[in-house]
């Protein structure tokens, strides 16, 4: 405070901006790494829907959270086993009372997103979530292939959650004053959730532009579009109506950009088809995007959606065999388009209703 009362801020010191500094290294470090040697677990292992797992270290390691323990990874992986038994269950009894299922399928949709507008753990929704869409939905095909899609989530999720503590013992965060070698950051207080109303208004609108698709995939047994309805998923759990088309902009960017990405990292796959070029490839990508994921940029966490994107491209074109698979590469990009399209028109058509019914009022 100056003599004059004036407020003035006060720069930090050379030892806070280089511990700064050093954790940012050893986040960026631990990030690559981590999402490296998940991506090579999954696919080694055979994984269903193995491009999740990286998406899923990804979004954990770029997280303030702390260093899994084992009660915390038997809380976040409890639910998930839960749901997919659950999900199964469903799959085999009401899959064939189409009315009854869906029925089913979005009072889920909406506990959910009413959950993540309280505040509850978004990792675990977005699991809990490709669960509830994608075990079924595999189901119209096979009850086989069903419950080997239920398994491999929820042995997914245990890699992902190993991996995740693993990074952070070969990285963990530098010793910082208040803070002992085994603590994590710290993440602030944490923000009261909103009213009820609020949350049920936040899980309609999204219920709203999710329901349908997932309606017609299932009428129309829409399987080997899979990738768009978890795409459209992991979107729905992002955008905040308010911000209508300025969030849904923001939305294409990134994709475009991760998009992008995905075609040079699967150009130099394809002339260097080996595991090795492709785990030095995902370190790499990961590097790039972890130093711009954790910088103070205001698009930072545009970033982060196009990091997703190209480990969802990159990794579903690897499911890919034979003479049409830079086809299938390519078609998937214009999946993905679709699918990112489809969420920012339809948040973007319901900011609009919301303004007129505002006008009227």
């Amino acid at each position: 405070m100056s003599a004059d009362g004036v407020g003035v801020a006060e720069a930090p010191s050379p030892l806070a901006a280089g511990l700064r500094v050093r954790e940012r290294t050893r986040r960026i470090l631990r990030f690559s790494v981590g999402t490296a040697i998940g991506s090579g677990f999954a696919y080694l292992i055979g994984f269903e829907l193995p491009y999740l797992v990286p998406v899923l270290i990804a979004t954990l390691l770029a997280s303030p959270a702390p260093r899994p323990n084992l009660r915390s990874g038997i809380a976040f992986l409890g639910p998930i086993a839960t749901a997919a038994v659950v999900g199964v269950f469903l799959t085999r009894y009401l899959l064939t009372y189409r009315a009854i299922f869906l029925l089913v399928e979005f009072l889920v949709l909406y506990r959910v997103y009413y959950g993540l507008a309280g505040g509850a753990n978004k990792l675990r929704l977005v699991w809990l979530l490709i669960i509830a869409l994608i075990v079924p939905l595999v189901g119209t095909d096979s009850i086989a292939l069903s419950i080997g899609v239920a398994i491999g989530l929820v042995y997914g999720a245990a890699i992902a959650v190993g991996v995740t503590w693993f990074a952070h013992v070969v990285v963990p965060d530098p010793p910082s004053p208040g803070r002992g070698p085994g603590d994590s950051p710290r993440t602030g207080q944490q923000e009261q959730p909103p009213p009820v109303p609020a949350r049920a208004r936040f899980a309609r609108l999204n219920v709203m532009v999710v329901f349908p698709v997932v309606a017609a995939f299932f009428f129309f047994g829409l399987t080997s579009y899979a990738l768009v309805l978890v795409y459209i998923a992991l979107l729905s759990l992002t955008p905040n109506v308010e911000a209508g088309w300025k969030q849904g902009k923001a939305m294409i960017s990134g994709n475009l950009i991760g998009g992008a990405g995905a075609i040079v990292f699967y150009n130099l796959l394809v002339a260097y088809p080996t595991i090795t070029m492709f785990l030095l490839l995902t370190f790499l990508a990961a590097l790039i995007f972890s130093d711009l994921i954790f910088s103070d940029r205001p698009a930072a966490p545009l970033f982060r959606t196009a990091f997703t994107a190209v480990l969802i491209l990159v990794g579903a074109s690897l499911m890919a065999t034979g003479a049409d698979a830079a086809s299938e590469f390519y078609a998937r990009i214009a999946q993905v388009i679709a699918a990112v399209m489809y969420v920012a028109l339809a948040f973007g058509f319901l900011e609009y209703l919301q303004q007129q019914r505002v006008k009227k009022a």
